[in-house]
């Protein structure tokens, strides 16, 4: 419940040792207060105690800011205002709960409250005065009368100024004050003022000189009634007096005192004021005189309770009564010291150090007389609870390790590192063989706290695994742990013993490789073997890895001979097709058939050639399609660059459209049969594209308007090394170097990324292992390539040698991360924990959406595309439907056709589109700033609700026509009946 939440932070504000400010203790109060909320009676109570100490706590220390004005029903309750905002209180009290301290810090009594401006009436037309001296003539005119002393002559001359225009109002109040302050002539003043126009009559400043006028006159009635009016901030010096003082005449003394306090802070003096502030003392000390005279007896008698409440009620009729504060500063010091005496005693009986500790916080505050024999025996406590707490960490320490609950042994130990001493500390590591890794390990402890508890529990795994007898994978773990716990017994013991058993199994197939090359066939399967051979000895001790590469070039060396024109040929053309033109131009040099040559460059042209149709696409800013439909042509989505996207229009036709150029164009082979996208190099127009049912096939073309056709086709079983049931998980291109390539292989268990350089005989150029299944690859950036690699086992960014670059977060490589989108524009990774954040190219959470809870829901294969513009994602549902999700507002927005979308590659904008393949021209409409125009947008679940109900809400976009958006009718304009329209801005390609 939200109050208990109010209730908790007020309980700590009351009881921390910071002074909170102002304005939060106000909050607190309000949060708190339970007079307009439905509680049980001892909730109430609690709310009410609150609220009590917490007005105490502000005017004790904001009082000078704060007034108390008594409620109309009851002196007794009183309302916290503050000084000099009006809007600002901190609700109603008691004068019996405030404190002494907090009379004591409000300087003055209780003001009036500033009651609100009357709207003066509509202004009306003025009247004309036909004749007559000017305003500020006759203003002038009068005080040259004064100087000559003509007082007749002056107030004639006022009293006979008439406004006619708006300009003239000042003089006139001026004429006004003359005739009140300095004259005396009230009737005359009340008789100009009433002789003006209404809208003159209706200003405030000449309300206020009528008001005085009247009070002169001595028709209090009338004078009350303007000034009732009126907002006392407002008014002048002589004003805030004749409001006192009527105020004083109607009984209401701390209204009048309020009103005198106001007068007086204004400049100029006025003699009335030191008698009517001592007429309004005296009668306040006589109301509450007999009060205080009531609650003497009852002090003596030790009723203490009665003789506060009758002292608090004389306080609220006169609160500086001095004598009063008196006697109730020595009620609370009786209190005190009782409450002293009771928690010593409370103290002498606790049994734990626990509840004597906190006694003495409590006498801490109260005790000042004993403050330095509290805080000895503050000190004594903790120390024996520290000790206490130490001695039954190390039982919980012991029983957790006997039931292997190896996480929480971790937490405890640190915990230990810290508070304990070092004799405590050795006894708990001599608990169990496993934690001597942790003795003295300082370059773990270097690591935040999770990340080295991740680690030493990946060192008790590898433990626990040997101990089963499954010595698989431990090795390439226990490399990964070398460099935190080398040097300790309990880790090199079992290192050493796994890399001999490595070492000989690398030894063995070695053996093996050897004999293999030396009976190879041809010298490409001799080279391929060797290279194979070279990979698995660099396991070996440096000088025995020597050795066998010498072994395996002294083999290799019976294979090599001279190659003839007809192997260079062939060499040249296998070249040629897997796109390594480098290697092709050498061996051109070596081959004196320029007719075979030619032959096989034209044979090559005709296998690679790609026609090329431009397609006409309109820019359109006012198209107004229906996204609730279809286009009149849908086109099927193949894929996505940072700047293409890519439609399969027939069997052996794409569709390519560039949306940063608005181009298009349309690209015929053969080959675009069953071809599936995989990767693109967007700058040089270049793609990469493999067989969905043969996947040995993979192409490469460059698809421009100005020449396409295919540059390299890579069967994947002759350039590639892998194991039988391998499969390839991920291809990208490498953008320095045409026939490098990016491949993640699963083996098994096993994860391979190989940086693969194709030539006349292939090789691994640089290789990653992982361990565990592969939940997503992408390509993090070109010039230069990263790829992002995540698994169920950790998270990588891996530069363009598949190295880890320094600085990487150490906590990605252990933590499997939910992958939202990737943004290869700025190296930034979008994942799921919760809601969506941001990680930079160091795998570190750079931002945060607070409020994207359904975003924390969604599946990487169901984002098309993110927008970091507008932090919007487009979303991929049943049917042929989409919906966009708004990171920031958690909303999403009513379904439409995703068919009528075209996006690119994270960071994207959104395009709706029309295509007229009869026509070939393609209208495009952005939409990315008109999205929460054309569509409704809703919160489908939010952050109060549990997991089950959170998902149940998301699966109703499984019903079609759940928050769908409408297919327009014929007469609401739809899109796909009329023509395509030819007077928007064509961008021919």
């Amino acid at each position: 419940m939200l109050w208990e939440k109010h209730v908790r932070r007020a309980e700590a504000v009351l009881g921390s040792s910071r002074l909170p400010g102002a304005e939060e203790i106000i909050s607190l109060i309000k949060q708190v207060n339970p007079t307009s909320l439905q509680l049980s009676e001892a909730d109430r109570e609690t709310g009410y105690r609150l609220k009590d100490s917490l007005q105490n706590l502000l005017l004790e220390n904001y009082g000078q800011n704060f007034r108390l004005i008594p409620h109309p029903y009851s002196d007794d309750i009183l309302l916290i205002r503050h000084r000099y905002n009006s809007t600002i209180d901190a609700c109603h009290t008691h004068i019996r709960v405030l404190s002494v301290k907090a009379l004591d810090a409000i300087d003055e009594p209780a003001p009036i409250q500033a009651q609100a401006t009357t709207k003066p009436p509509p202004k009306k037309k003025q009247k004309q005065v036909k004749s007559g001296t000017p305003a500020r003539e006759a203003l002038a005119l009068a005080q040259r009368l004064l100087v000559e002393y003509d007082y007749s002559g002056a107030e004639e001359t006022l009293s006979a100024i008439r406004v006619r225009e708006r300009n003239e109002l000042t003089p006139l109040i001026k004429a006004v004050r003359i005739l009140v302050e300095e004259m005396g002539a009230y009737e005359s003043a009340a008789a100009t003022i009433l002789a003006q126009p209404d809208d003159v009559q209706a200003d405030r400043q000449v309300r206020e000189l009528l008001a005085l006028t009247c009070y002169g006159r001595d028709m209090i009635p009338e004078a009350r009634a303007l000034f009732e009016n009126l907002r006392p901030d407002t008014l002048g010096k002589s004003a805030l007096f004749a409001c006192a003082d009527i105020s004083f005449r109607d009984g209401n003394l701390s209204a009048a005192l309020s009103l005198l306090k106001l007068a007086e802070a204004k400049e100029g003096i006025l003699p009335a004021e030191t008698e009517l502030r001592n007429k309004i003392e005296q009668s306040m000390r006589a109301e509450a005189e007999p009060l205080l005279l009531q609650a003497r007896p009852a002090l003596a008698a030790g009723d203490l309770d009665q003789a506060e409440a009758l002292i608090r009620q004389a306080l609220a009729r006169y609160p500086h009564y001095p004598e009063g504060r008196g006697l109730l500063r020595e009620i609370e010091a009786t209190r005190t010291e009782e409450e002293i005496k009771a928690l010593w005693l409370e103290y002498e009986r606790s049994a734990s150090p626990q509840e004597r500790l906190k006694r003495l916080v409590e006498l801490q505050e109260l005790d000042r007389n004993g403050a330095s024999r509290v805080r000895a025996l503050i000190e004594k406590e903790k120390s024996a609870l520290k000790l206490q707490s130490v001695e039954q960490r190390l039982c919980e320490l012991r029983a957790l390790a006997a039931a292997e609950d190896w996480p929480a042994c971790f937490d405890i130990l640190m915990w230990l590192s810290r508070e304990g001493g070092t004799g405590i500390l050795e006894e708990a590591l001599a608990v169990s063989p496993l934690f001597s890794v942790l003795r003295g390990n300082r370059r773990l402890m270097k690591v935040p706290d999770e990340e080295a508890r991740e680690i030493w529990l990946s060192f008790v795994a590898v433990k626990a695994q040997l101990l089963a007898g499954k010595p698989e994978g431990c090795l390439d773990r226990l490399e990964k742990l070398k460099a935190y716990f080398n040097g300790y017994s309990c880790f090199a013991d079992e290192y050493d013993l796994l890399l001999e058993l490595n070492w000989e199994s690398v030894r063995d197939a070695a053996r093996g490789l050897l004999t293999q090359i030396m009976y190879a066939g041809s010298l490409a399967e001799a080279r391929n073997f060797a290279g194979r051979s070279r990979r698995v000895t660099s396991k070996l001790p440096a000088d025995e890895a020597a050795r066998a590469r010498k072994s395996i070039d002294m083999a290799l060396s019976c294979h090599t001979y001279i190659n003839t024109e007809v192997d260079n040929l062939e060499d040249y053309r296998r070249a040629l097709l897997i796109g390594n033109a480098a290697r092709a131009a050498a061996l051109r040099g070596c081959i004196g058939n320029e007719e075979k040559l030619a032959d096989i460059d034209r044979e090559i042209a005709d296998y690679f050639a790609i026609e090329v149709e431009p397609i006409t696409v309109i820019a359109s800013t006012d198209a107004d399609m229906d996204l609730a439909t279809k286009p009149r042509f849908p086109l099927p989505l193949i894929g996505e660059s940072l700047l293409h996207t890519l439609f399969r229009e027939d069997d052996e036709t794409i569709l390519v459209v560039n949306v940063a150029k608005r181009t298009a164009a349309r690209y015929r082979s053969p080959h675009f049969k069953d071809l599936g996208f995989l990767d693109s190099i967007p700058d040089r127009d270049l793609f990469l594209f493999g067989n969905k049912v043969s996947p040995n096939h993979m192409w490469r073309a460059k698809l421009s308007e100005t020449g396409a056709c295919f540059v390299a086709e890579v069967l994947m079983n002759e350039n590639f090394n892998y194991e039988e049931n391998a499969w390839f998980r991920g291809v990208l291109m490498s953008s320095s170097k045409d026939n490098d390539y990016y491949a993640c292989i699963v083996e098994g268990e096993n994860i391979r990324v190989v940086r693969q350089s194709l030539d006349v005989v292939s090789t691994a150029v640089r290789t990653f292992h992982a361990k565990g299944e592969v939940s997503c690859v992408a390509r993090g950036s070109y010039h230069p390539d990263t790829m992002f690699l995540g698994t169920d086992t950790g998270t990588f960014l891996l530069n363009s040698n598949l190295d880890i670059p320094p600085g990487q977060s150490r906590t990605a490589r252990t933590i499997p991360m939910e992958t939202f989108a990737v943004d290869c524009e700025k190296l930034q990774v979008y994942i799921r924990e919760e809601t969506v954040k941001v990680l930079n190219s160091k795998l570190k959470i750079i931002k945060q959406y607070p409020d994207s809870i359904a975003g924390g829901l969604i599946c990487q294969s169901g984002v098309q595309g993110v927008c970091t513009e507008t932090h919007v994602a487009l979303l991929c549902l049943s049917d042929g439907k989409g919906t966009f999700y708004n990171l920031n507002t958690n909303k999403f927005s009513q379904t439409i056709s995703l068919e009528r979308i075209i996006w690119t590659e994270t960071p994207t904008r959104w395009h709706a589109y029309d295509y007229d393949k009869d026509a070939s021209t393609l209208i495009l409409w952005d939409i990315t700033h008109r999205l929460d125009a054309l569509l409704e947008w809703r919160i489908i679940c939010t952050a109060d609700e549990d997991d089950e109900t959170q998902v149940a809400k998301l699966r109703q976009f499984e019903d079609p026509a759940f928050f769908s958006l409408p297919p327009r009718t014929p007469a609401q304009g739809d899109a796909e009946d009329e023509p395509l329209r030819e007077e928007h801005d064509v961008a021919d390609p």
